[in-house]
């Protein structure tokens, strides 16, 4: 092989100091490869200049800009997932197996990430190989490998998630089932990547293999978070209803704003999954987010009255809470998006008529609010129960309010 053939880092030994010190520093630790032995690694072919006897022991040399060994190539451009080439290469230059590129990569991370599930399997074995004399150490070898993070701190399972790669999931899990997997750099476990993504199976790989995996995800959501905002059914009920996170108590765990899985579920109006969440922890309906809003308070403000109707007809008394205003539900239906029908959910119920006279922090009843917003709300108005002449904190009431708004042409009172 010419000097070329070699990375700059070894040819800079044969040039004198002079030169090297006028070099730039970026291009003193500048690496590229030689084109025929790139393509050969590419596609696979073990051609002769790898195994000639005073290269052989410098295959770990054989660098891209990025820092890419062989092995990184040959892997990134595999399209059959043959191990021929990995096996042999292995043999020459075993220290190939744990090389790390710019990135942070060994030859596994590429493995799991293009989905080479024989690759990986081969890699694995190769690093068990080198323990041959002791079981116990092969497997912990295995083990630290499959644990090792890139510099986005991604394990090789945070890859095969990533792509859906089942079986690289499948034999990851089976082969270090007990490490929790924590969150990279983007927040993300696997389990939570899986379940953002919609990966319903590579969820239920993980929960089946995994004796205790980690939950978490970005701004404090959980899997749980991820499950419901996907709105797949299946995927939140086995997250629900899994032995090995039941004491995580998944329900309850609130994100960076206070919010539960409940609370985005009321936000999206997604009734199926409310329902399964409810069934699981009809608690959930009485806690609110940091503004003190509950699920019910949401589903008010959006007009969701499926929603309403649902929480409703399982905690009917969580009518009693207020947000950081004194907002009760009917407040949030007079000023949410479908106010008429809204209110209607709560009028309609004859055992929620204490809410039509509730006043707020600032004195103000559900009838000021309808005056004081653009609203109309002909039902309320036209309420046997509700008092019309009621003074706020400023000695206003309804009519007050709608005397000294031009804007405002709502009704009679």
């Amino acid at each position: 092989m010419a000097p070329s053939d070699l990375s700059v880092a070894e040819r800079s030994n044969n040039v004198n100091d002079n030169d090297n010190q006028s070099r730039p520093e970026t291009e003193k630790q500048l690496t590229f490869m030689d084109s025929n032995l790139y393509r050969a690694a590419a596609e696979g072919r073990t051609t002769d200049d790898f195994k000639k006897p005073n290269h052989v022991h410098k295959l770990d040399q054989l660098l891209t800009p990025n820092r890419n060994t062989i092995l990184h190539i040959h892997i990134t451009a595999s399209t059959n997932d043959e191990t021929l080439f990995v096996e042999e290469i292995l043999k020459l230059c075993p220290q190939l197996l744990l090389q790390a590129n710019a990135k942070g990569e060994i030859p596994l991370h590429m493995g799991a990430r293009y989905g080479h599930a024989h690759i990986v399997e081969s890699l694995i074995k190769r690093v068990k190989a080198n323990h041959n004399e002791d079981l116990e150490r092969g497997i912990e070898a295995a083990k630290q490998m499959l644990r090792m993070t890139n510099k986005e701190n991604d394990t090789s399972l945070h890859e095969a998630v990533r792509f859906r790669h089942l079986d690289v999931v499948r034999l990851l899990t089976n082969e270090d089932p007990d490490f929790l997997h924590y969150a990279n750099e983007a927040g993300e476990t696997p389990l939570y990547m899986a379940a953002e993504r919609g990966y319903r199976d590579v969820v239920h790989e993980i929960l089946e293999n995994c004796s205790s995996p980690a939950t978490g995800g970005p701004n404090g959501r959980t899997v749980l978070h991820a499950a419901t905002i996907a709105n797949d059914e299946a995927m939140t009920r086995e997250v629900l209803y899994q032995n090995k996170l039941e004491k995580l108590d998944l329900t309850k765990q609130a994100d960076e704003n206070g919010w539960i899985p409940l609370h985005h579920a009321a936000s999206l109006n997604y009734l199926e999954i409310v329902k399964l969440l409810l069934e699981k922890d009809k608690y959930t309906a009485y806690l609110a987010n940091y503004e003190g809003m509950t699920a019910l308070h949401i589903a008010a403000s959006y007009g969701y009255c499926k929603i309403m109707k649902e929480i409703l007809s399982r905690s009917p008394d969580c009518c009693d809470l207020v947000d950081k205003r004194g907002w009760n539900v009917l407040h949030f239906a007079v000023e949410g998006r479908d106010h008429i029908d809204a209110v209607d959910v709560i009028l309609n119920d004859s055992s929620l008529s204490y809410l039509i006279n509730e006043k707020d922090k600032n004195g103000n009843t559900p009838f000021h609010h309808v005056a004081i917003s653009l609203n109309d709300s002909w039902a309320l108005a036209n309420h046997p129960r509700v008092d019309k002449m009621a003074f706020n904190k400023e000695n206003r009431n309804a009519l007050d309010i709608v005397s000294t708004n031009k804007d405002i042409q709502l009704f009679k009172l």
